[in-house]
């Protein structure tokens, strides 16, 4: 027998189901938040990653040549791609712009809980707008979609970007601070603090009073080391913070500070956050500000910001609460013989039932009692029987699998019966 290979899997049954659940419910909230839908392929040329991804994400791509000799990447995330198809194709475009996607992403790290080698995001990017606004969207969708499934949840906030401007005004090259960053971000912060002492003792002050000081302090410890304007940017970058925390508070989530949070992905460089939930320790989300990627790519500077959570990390964390009913509840018709007229009835309805949005399915050929049993384990709401008797008496019975009750209901009344009763 051949499986799938390590650090992937097939999704099949109640998983499936909740994994397209909590893909629709995503997309419609995202819809309704004024975000358009966006597609991309799944390779990539490598280099795309390669400009500004970071070392941690470079190291875990699936690389490949094709049969032309071009390097093509299987791709890893998916901001870089939107960010391509932005500059390719829609520069010309109103600003801001708003994008939703869920796809698949691929990298090479060794399977754990909740760490898949191929894993689904859902994400938001919004390019062309300045003010914090644009992270607020991106949040705002976040928390009614985290709360619209009911799972409890809570946001981890830092700043790249104070990081970024001090290490900037050291002198530290950006392939040597991406790899500070990437030490943090491991929670290996003595071997980053070792790794700065080669850039001399003013360096290695300042990441510690980065990482050790509360937020409202960070710029009055740090003045001795950066110039006025270095002063008035850090400033900048922490009323951002700031407000992002007063926002989400605001909004009844809980939040708090990190200074030790900078993320992996190299071409953030400001306002950042990860989304947690109780009983598993990795994220199941995080965003960020990446302004000026656009540049990275040979186009003009835009403002950026964005978000992706982690479909698998979200069911991993429903099931292990198994607090979300997520099975569609809808009708069973249950046909009991192949009389066409009967099999007609049957698709006539579960037709019109579709066209109010009632989820309904028809199973022919069974005895009464497993399908019965079969649309109890689907945690159907209802069953309509079908059968020679009930077509020439024009009455069918209808049965509510969650009470226990049946009513007999004349066939013209049917819709109105179902119609007006609660799939909740």
């Amino acid at each position: 027998m051949i499986n799938t290979p390590r650090g992937t899997r097939d999704i099949v049954g109640d998983e499936a189901n909740l994994f397209e659940f909590l893909v629709e419910r995503f997309k419609n909230i995202a819809r309704l938040n004024g975000f358009n839908p966006i597609i991309t392929p799944i390779i990539e040329y490598f280099e795309l990653f390669e400009k500004k991804s970071g070392e941690e994400i470079i190291k875990s791509m699936y690389v490949f040549e094709d049969k032309a000799g071009r390097r093509i990447a299987l791709r890893p995330e998916l901001t870089a791609p939107v960010v391509r198809a932005f500059l390719g194709k829609l520069r010309g475009m109103p600003r801001p712009l708003m994008f939703y996607y869920v796809g698949q992403c691929f990298r090479y790290e060794e399977p754990q809980r909740g760490r898949y080698r191929e894993f689904w995001q859902a994400g938001l990017e919004v390019i062309g707008e300045q003010s914090i606004d644009a992270d607020i969207k991106v949040i705002n969708v976040i928390e009614e979609f985290l709360t619209d499934i009911g799972l409890d949840h809570y946001y981890v906030v830092g700043n790249v970007g104070i990081y970024r401007k001090i290490m900037n005004v050291l002198g530290i090259p950006a392939q040597e601070q991406d790899h500070i960053l990437h030490l943090i971000d491991k929670g290996m912060i003595e071997k980053a603090i070792e790794y700065c002492n080669k850039f001399g003792e003013k360096v290695v002050d300042a990441i510690n009073i980065l990482i050790n000081n509360k937020l409202e302090n960070i710029v009055d410890s740090l003045k001795t080391y950066v110039d006025e304007k270095t002063v008035n940017e850090l400033y900048g970058e922490v009323e951002k913070t700031i407000t992002l925390l007063e926002f989400l508070k605001e909004f009844g989530a809980k939040a708090d500070y990190d200074p030790k949070l900078v993320r992996g992905l190299a071409y953030y460089n400001s306002v950042i956050y990860e989304v947690k939930t109780s009983g598993l320790e990795i994220s199941i989300g995080g965003g960020g500000r990446y302004d000026g990627l656009t540049t990275v790519y040979g186009g003009p500077f835009e403002y950026a910001t964005g978000a992706a959570l982690g479909i698998d990390r979200i069911m991993l964390a429903i099931e292990s609460k198994k607090k979300l009913s997520y099975t569609s509840k809808g009708v069973i018709i249950i046909v009991i013989d192949e009389e066409p007229r009967a099999l007609h009835l049957a698709y006539s309805v579960t037709r019109k039932l579709h066209e109010y949005g009632i989820y309904s399915k028809v199973i022919v050929g069974k005895k009464i009692s497993k399908a019965l049993s079969l649309a109890s384990r689907e945690k159907q709401k209802y069953a309509i029987i079908i059968g020679p008797k009930e077509v020439k008496e024009n009455r069918v019975t209808i049965k509510d699998l969650e009470k226990g009750v049946q009513e007999t209901v004349d066939i013209e009344h049917i819709l109105n019966y179902i119609a007006c009763r609660e799939f909740t």
